[in-house]
């Protein structure tokens, strides 16, 4: 469409298009966007077929293209070239979808944890039932050992989003420490029975503080007569520091053979 009427302004425009000037500028200076032409005052004037363009490099922006890919689909690709480029667009917003639906759950689980967390005391010994919980050994320390940045290191890549998981310290009878964690379905390396546990969950700021809680553990359990089964299991909820910076949350807990002589 030609002529030198009814052309708006790159205020106008970008008020239309609900843009900033600074972003028609910069489609501009990229050689993706002009105005129909300069008027004697040097506004740069735009008309329809300048507001459909907008329109296009904005829809294909949204789709996530490049300037670079959107200067070549306004020019020379065919529909046909175009067309495998709009279904990896579609790839990538269903994969930022999962993306943001993941993120979803986790704040979701987050604020649910909290609020369980609120309504016991903390340091309190109190008998609770769990379901079945598969695990998938990440790797093994010696007793005497502690999780530290190096151990991290080596291990990395094998749990994705570590800090979004529960990370299970397996205290077993060889005296060797199994990290856990639960990893989808299929298969696992340790199941922990459903049933009744003795369980008690405490902040600690250091290895020392984390020792004196597990040792106020074994002596609660034989002075209240608890006839434990399996491992000592402790677990690491390191995400629920968001809301104790500073302190990492634990929970110590262990698999119960008397739950109906046990009185909570």
């Amino acid at each position: 469409m030609n002529g030198m009427q009814g052309e708006i302004t790159i205020s106008e425009l970008a008020k239309l298009m609900q843009v900033s000037t600074h972003q028609i500028r910069y489609f501009e200076e990229k050689g993706i966007l002009n105005p129909a032409y300069t008027g004697e005052n040097q506004y740069r004037m735009y008309g329809m077929d300048e507001i459909y363009r907008l329109a296009h490099i904005l829809l294909l922006r949204k789709m996530g293209f490049s300037v670079q890919v959107i200067k070549e689909c306004l020019s020379h690709l065919t529909a046909e070239q175009i067309t495998p480029l709009f279904h990896q667009a579609l790839a990538n917003t269903e994969a930022e979808i999962r993306r943001l639906q993941e993120n979803k759950h986790f704040i979701e689980k987050l604020l649910v944890e909290r609020e369980q967390i609120s309504e016991i005391e903390e340091a309190a010994f109190t008998i609770v039932q769990r379901e079945a919980l598969p695990l998938t050994l990440w790797f093994e320390m010696g007793a005497t050992e502690s999780l530290n940045a190096q151990k991290l290191l080596q291990h990395q890549g094998k749990i994705p989003n570590l800090f979004e998981k529960d990370i299970h310290y397996v205290y077993n009878e060889s005296g060797n420490v199994g990290m856990y964690t639960r990893i989808g379905t299929g298969a696992y390396d340790l199941l922990l029975p459903a049933g009744s546990y003795v369980s008690r969950t405490f902040l600690v700021q250091n290895e020392e503080q984390l020792h004196a809680h597990i040792q106020e553990f074994y002596a609660h359990a034989e002075q209240m007569g608890y006839m434990c089964s399996g491992p000592l299991l402790m677990v690491e909820k390191s995400y629920l520091s968001l809301f104790t910076p500073n302190q990492l949350h634990y929970e110590l807990f262990s698999y119960l053979c008397n739950p109906e002589e046990v009185h909570a």
